[in-house]
């Protein structure tokens, strides 16, 4: 089988504009995925490492990572009429459980990331007088995500588990 490279737009980011905010309610979901006017999205795992040495490694550290926070970085230019930027621009101001949405990532082999999110650093527009507007935010994951889809243990063919329903799927370009 021949390698190839995949290309970072087959990631596919999709938000729940409705906003349900736990797992439990992922069959509820409105998804609307983040593509049109979008140009970057930067996966991040911000990891707590505990590195205490031990006598018998003789003075050096092992690395165990003990926590880890998930967040991606969103950035792009404004596109008003885009459901899932129109959703986000709408939080700007929010504080708190306003915030809270569910998020789902698709990788290229169809496995799927779903977790509960807040949406920080919202920056709903920005930039020169005669250029586009910006568009950024954080999606931080809030807890464990839950992995489904394409070859996981526990799951259909299809990406969820069984006895679930999949939620639904609007707009973004894709």
């Amino acid at each position: 089988m021949a390698k190839t490279f995949n290309e970072n737009y087959q990631n596919k980011l999709e938000i729940d504009i409705v906003g349900n905010t736990t797992l439990d309610d992922v069959a509820k979901a409105t998804w609307a995925t983040l593509a049109a006017g979008i140009q970057t999205i930067t996966p991040s795992a911000s990891e707590t490492a505990d590195t205490t040495p031990y006598y018998d490694g003789e003075g050096f550290s092992s690395v165990d990572v003990t926590g880890k926070t998930i967040s991606f970085a969103v950035a792009g230019h404004r596109l008003n009429g885009d459901e899932a930027q129109d959703y986000i621009a709408s939080k700007y101001i929010g504080v708190g459980d306003t915030l809270h949405t569910l998020a789902r990532w698709t990788d290229p082999s169809g496995k799927q990331v779903q977790f509960p999110a807040t949406l920080q650093a919202i920056v709903p527009f920005g930039g020169a007088a005669n250029a586009k507007q910006t568009f950024s935010f954080t999606l931080a994951a809030n807890g464990k995500p839950q992995v489904v889809g394409a070859g996981v243990p526990g799951t259909t063919a299809g990406g969820t588990t069984p006895g679930s329903v999949p939620g639904t799927t609007t707009g973004g370009g894709q």
